[in-house]
């Protein structure tokens, strides 16, 4: 990573957490999160979540740094298992994928790939998410025991002086711990990145996936995806246009190089610093795998999808 970037990094993470904890803190103090949230609460219930995880997962529609760090501080106080905050990433991640979609799926995909093809990788990347969705409840019913549904918001509110003030004292205490361990984390994996482990990880897997019968350009636009997903999908709008490449082969293509950017790149350099700047390391590693785990799922599930469709 360049320093700029490291620095945007870690100052888009410290804002991210200290408006997000802020946020909701403030709701709940004020007596206002039981509302907002209550649209969602039936979905945590059903995996045994606490009804208080409604609030983070409604703020990663619109910020996931800022979701997952609510998750954080409500972890902290009131020593919640690790299983249920497992679950919670899973089962939200439709929410979260809806903040991609605003941010990449419509300016990009839909541009790039066309309307017809566009469409279809994106509904593609919402059924990779309700199947996350689905896995987080099963997980949660299996794994989230019932105390932690006992968690719930509280009934009662505060004078918004104190509520503010309690609310300004909670976000930055939480928002000062995420900092020091995220610079720390950014820094090793940066170090890692400047070696090239990423890139010779990417290379050895690179030559596996020229060996299905694929054309030549299926196998780069997967090389590309593992570096530049964006660069990925408007080559593939490229191949497309030029009749280089089929619907079938351009879609798997993304797919498969969607899921080994999240196994080498992304997890590994961006996901893992974010989780363990917030959880410790153990439960950082989880969630962690757990997306790759799911992503391992759901990635053959959508390629065969698309194969017996075209």
């Amino acid at each position: 990573m360049e320093v700029y970037g490291i620095l945007y990094s870690i100052a888009t993470m410290g804002i991210a957490c200290f408006l997000g904890v802020f946020l909701a803190n403030l709701l709940t103090e004020l007596g206002l999160a039981r509302l907002v949230s209550k649209p969602v609460a039936p979905l945590m219930r059903l995996a045994k979540l606490p009804p208080a995880f409604s609030v983070p997962a409604i703020v990663s529609i619109v910020d996931i740094r800022g979701g997952l760090s609510i998750v954080g501080s409500l972890k902290e106080k009131n020593g919640i298992e690790d299983s249920a905050v497992i679950a919670y990433k899973l089962v939200t991640r439709p929410f979260s994928t809806v903040f991609f979609l605003l941010r990449y799926y419509l300016p990009i995909s839909l541009v790039a790939l066309g309307l017809f093809v566009g469409s279809i990788y994106i509904a593609l990347s919402f059924a990779a998410a309700f199947i996350s969705m689905a896995t987080g409840i099963l997980y949660g019913r299996m794994r989230v025991k019932n105390s932690a549904a006992e968690l719930k918001l509280p009934e009662g509110k505060k004078e918004k002086r104190d509520a503010v003030r309690e609310s300004l004292k909670s976000a930055a205490e939480m928002t000062k711990k995420v900092l020091i361990r995220y610079t720390i984390i950014t820094a090793i994996v940066s170090v890692l990145v400047f070696v090239g482990f990423f890139e010779l990880l990417s290379k050895e897997i690179d030559v596996y996936t020229r060996q299905f019968g694929f054309s030549s350009n299926f196998a780069a636009l997967i090389s590309i995806h593992i570096f530049s997903p964006m660069s990925s999908v408007l080559t593939a709008g490229e191949l497309l246009r030029n009749g280089l490449i089929s619907v079938q082969e351009c879609l798997v293509a993304l797919l498969i190089g969607r899921f080994l950017f999240t196994a080498i790149m992304d997890y590994p350099r961006h996901s893992l610093p974010f989780y363990a700047s917030i959880f410790p390391m153990k439960l950082a590693s989880k969630l962690v795998m757990a997306g790759i785990a799911v992503n391992a799922i759901a990635t053959p599930i959508l390629i065969a999808i698309v194969l017996l469709s075209f």
